[in-house]
């Protein structure tokens, strides 16, 4: 919970938020996607046998050895983050993952920032429960896709990479730069929201303007995409949070399904994962 100092600190960003927003989005720039530079990884976890061989037997289920070769250290260790979230929430439910007719699972993921955990959203989607892989559909859709990192790129250039990578055989990884809450979109089987803005304190911290915070509105939008019988999985970072997605979804027909921590111990991030939850709903059968 943000202190009065923090939250005034913040509302004075707001001007400057609104305006750097407005910008990025006129510009549009975009220099087109980064290539991969593996880092090594054979002596990650030397020192935690128990942590190298849980990530190792993840790492193997999700067949994640292309990711491996390809990512850097940070990199790999978010999407394995990640996928052991989701992996341990959907165990947590103990149902089947939701999937169409001909067996494919048509997904979106909302907020995706520069989608840097395509890759293991995507395998879990595919893989989650054992069996062969299913024919996955993914779309990651972020509001501020145009900020522009260090090395010159966009964040959706950067997405753009990430989608590639998760993409092929069976698996279609697509990234838009849009508004989630003000459009339609076409009903999915699972929809994932990590991080989502429910407060002005935290979407200002991002360096999002006020004027793109609608949680009611993003909540509700995120429900009807999910078809009827479909799962909604989102992660909040702190427990104010979480309370707040409970009140938003106590008038939708969902119900909670799961409910798991998101913390994390073996990654240099980890001390800001300690408050973190993950919650899987399923949409009501009707309704």
């Amino acid at each position: 919970m943000p202190s009065a100092v923090q939250t005034v600190a913040a509302l004075l960003r707001a001007p400057a938020a609104e305006v750097g927003f407005l910008l990025r989005r006129s510009l549009r720039w975009r220099r087109g996607a980064p290539q991969f530079r593996g880092e090594p990884k054979d002596e990650l976890f030397a020192d935690a046998p128990a942590t190298a061989a849980e990530l190792a037997a993840l790492a193997e289920a999700y067949a994640l050895a292309p990711l491996r070769a390809a990512a850097s250290v940070s990199h790999w260790l978010a999407n394995l983050a990640c996928l052991r979230g989701l992996a341990r929430l959907a165990d947590a439910a103990g149902v089947p993952m939701p999937a169409a007719a001909d067996g494919a699972v048509r997904a979106i993921d909302v907020g995706s920032g520069d989608f840097h955990y395509a890759f293991a959203l995507q395998r879990w989607l595919a893989r989650h429960g054992g069996g062969g892989p299913r024919p996955v559909d993914l779309l990651g859709v972020e509001v501020d896709g145009h900020g522009v990192y260090r090395d010159g790129r966009a964040r959706a250039d950067h997405a753009d990479a990430h989608a590639a990578l998760a993409s092929g055989d069976d698996a279609r990884v697509r990234y838009e730069v849009a508004d989630f809450a003000r459009r339609d979109w076409p009903a999915v089987d699972v929809a994932t929201a990590f991080f989502p803005f429910l407060s002005a304190y935290a979407c200002l911290q991002w360096g999002l303007p006020l004027s793109r915070l609608r949680p009611r509105r993003f909540v509700q939008r995120a429900v009807a995409t999910v078809r009827p019988g479909g799962w909604l999985v989102v992660v909040n970072q702190t427990a104010a949070e979480r309370a707040e997605l409970a009140r938003l979804l106590a008038d939708q027909p969902v119900r909670l399904l799961a409910e798991a921590s998101w913390r994390i111990d073996f990654a240099p991030w980890a001390a800001s994962t300690v408050a973190q939850t993950g919650t899987l709903w399923a949409r009501a059968a009707t309704g």
